[in-house]
């Protein structure tokens, strides 16, 4: 790939550092530089490979958020009739394997949960969401909320929405089995066991954590 910068070679100052502390001993044996100077070296040369580092710790953060946002393009894209097209923006995302994983999508109003295969948003489950301001029906006493799910023979992933001062949330089966789950910008994704059907009394309820310490534990469906 091209953002992967070259392999260089170990810089001298740094090499004698790490001879001088035995951590090198299976290289060829090589000129020692006096211990005032190596040292000094060795902390000019640690603080350029630091300034590197956070160089292209930057850069992947930037690539990570730009290929987010190319995510949440193709998942609105691939659903006809999407609300506000350019308002969406990306939240929590779970992969199940290389091939197949979600992300879910929200604006200022209300969330959805798109399927990503192959590295490409496909579509938003059960089609655009309608107009509802979900946000707007968060209390303290409910800081979440459930929007859909999807059940596979022997395991579900069940999405939702949550306040932004919800930072860790847990699914709790009732066999109190607890299935934690991605939280990510008011939105959420838990993997369990326990699938969710329209049909049938919720079978989950669901633990927040709150910024200030506390918990919240409610039905993930009303």
């Amino acid at each position: 790939m091209s953002d992967i910068p070259e392999r260089r070679e170990m810089p001298e100052a740094l090499r004698e550092r790490l001879w001088a502390e035995d951590i090198e001993p299976q290289l060829a044996p090589r000129h020692r530089m006096r211990a005032p100077l190596a040292v000094a070296a060795s902390v000019v040369v640690l603080a350029v490979l630091v300034a590197i580092g956070l160089t292209q710790l930057r850069g992947n953060d930037t690539n990570v958020a730009s290929g987010q946002s190319q995510l949440v393009k193709e998942c609105v894209r691939s659903t006809p009739n999407m609300p506000d097209p350019t308002s969406w923006r990306a939240g929590a995302r779970y992969d199940l394997n290389s091939q197949l994983g979600f992300l879910v999508i929200r604006n200022s109003r209300t969330a959805a949960a798109c399927v990503i295969e192959n590295g490409k948003g496909t579509g938003v489950i059960g089609g655009p969401p309608d107009s509802t301001d979900r946000y707007a029906q968060l209390t303290p006493e409910r800081p979440f909320d459930y929007l859909t799910s999807m059940n596979y023979p022997k395991e579900s992933v069940h999405f939702g929405i949550a306040t932004g001062d919800v930072i860790g949330l847990s699914l709790v089966g009732p066999d109190n089995s607890v299935s934690p789950g991605v939280v990510a910008d008011g939105t959420f994704i838990v993997r369990d066991t326990i699938g969710e059907n329209s049909g049938q009394p919720t079978t989950n309820y669901v633990r927040a954590t709150l910024a200030n310490g506390k918990t919240v534990q409610g039905p993930l469906r009303k």
